[in-house]
């Protein structure tokens, strides 16, 4: 293949992807960030379509996560049946969880969402709330008090007791820190959005679990993020 043709099938596929963007969006700054993103990664091409579906429907109508799609794949295709969770922060990865017949513990800090989540939970699934505190030693980049309670609502598992913990909501590196001891040799431990300079401390944290790491388009209305997923080896 020369390097002619391959140039016009590049050009094509980025054309192809400004056409569908710019029917969902118009043109802006959006449209701007999806082309480059799919340009950087052509295989996330196919998926387009479905995102422009999905992307303004609410998590808990999907009922999926809000990880990119190959990381969704993953995860269920390496989950135990009937898996014992825990997540900090839940939504519609909660409800794609009790789907597959896991057992699930989640809390969360914001009353207004944890009302909208126990009104669409099984009677199997524990929902806690933990609320910020206005002293304390553990503070939120993305949110005012403190989430000492918070972090400390996984005190209650077992050490080395669940097959997968999520850590997608408040103090993301504290949340991970505590976790470790929790997750069950082999299990696992799903960072959302590790692209974040913020969470490096809880990167280099499981520098010696095996890291498996998801960069692509995924529900919702942010077209693309990354979500690292670490096995713990011991």
């Amino acid at each position: 293949m020369n390097s002619r043709y391959m140039t016009s099938m590049v050009k094509g596929t980025i054309g192809h992807v400004r056409r569908l963007v710019t029917r969902a969006f118009g043109r802006g700054r959006q449209e701007v960030s999806m082309v480059g993103f799919i340009a950087r990664h052509p295989r996330e091409l196919a998926r387009v379509p479905r995102w422009i579906r999905e992307r303004n429907a609410a998590t808990m109508t999907l009922r999926t996560p809000w990880w990119p799609y190959d990381a969704i794949a993953w995860v269920e295709s390496v989950l135990p049946s009937r898996p014992r969770v825990f997540e900090y922060g839940g939504g519609g990865s909660t409800l794609w969880l009790e789907d597959r017949g896991a057992a699930v513990t989640v809390v969360e800090h914001d009353w207004q969402w944890h009302t909208q989540l126990a009104a669409r939970l099984g009677p199997g699934t524990i929902l806690l709330f933990r609320s910020p505190t206005e002293s304390g030693s553990i503070a939120s980049a993305a949110a005012s008090g403190y989430f000492d309670d918070y972090v400390a609502a996984i005190d209650g598992e077992p050490d080395g007791s669940l097959d997968l913990v999520i850590v997608d909501g408040r103090a993301r590196v504290e949340c991970a820190r505590r976790a470790v001891q929790k997750v069950r040799p082999g299990g696992l431990l799903l960072l959302d959005d590790t692209g974040r300079d913020r969470y490096r401390l809880a990167v280099d944290l499981l520098a010696d679990w095996e890291r498996h790491v998801f960069a692509g388009l995924k529900p919702g209305h942010i077209p693309a993020a990354e979500t690292s997923v670490w096995r713990r080896i011991s």
